[in-house]
């Protein structure tokens, strides 16, 4: 599934709708993702604790989930998985 533009705490309840209870099979697309708030990024972090795969991740919001970017601001792996 792909995500863009903003995500905000009113669009939670609608994104885990859709996405249903998170699997090894289920991808989130976050290449296009510009903002998430502090709910949308737990929002993605518990999605990803449970089993999806959060790819195409920009090294803003990797920073913003809490992974380490690349410290000289290279994102080589443009398909990163979180």
């Amino acid at each position: 599934m792909k995500v863009d533009g903003w995500l905000q705490a009113d669009g939670i309840a609608e994104l885990e709708r859709v996405c249903g209870e998170p699997s090894a099979g289920l991808t989130l697309d976050l290449g296009d993702l510009r903002q998430a708030d502090a709910s949308a990024l737990g929002a993605l972090r518990r999605a990803a604790a449970r089993g999806a795969r959060l790819v195409n991740c920009s090294p803003y919001l990797t920073l913003l989930l809490g992974e380490p970017a690349d410290p000289a601001g290279h994102d080589e792996d443009q398909n990163r998985i979180l």
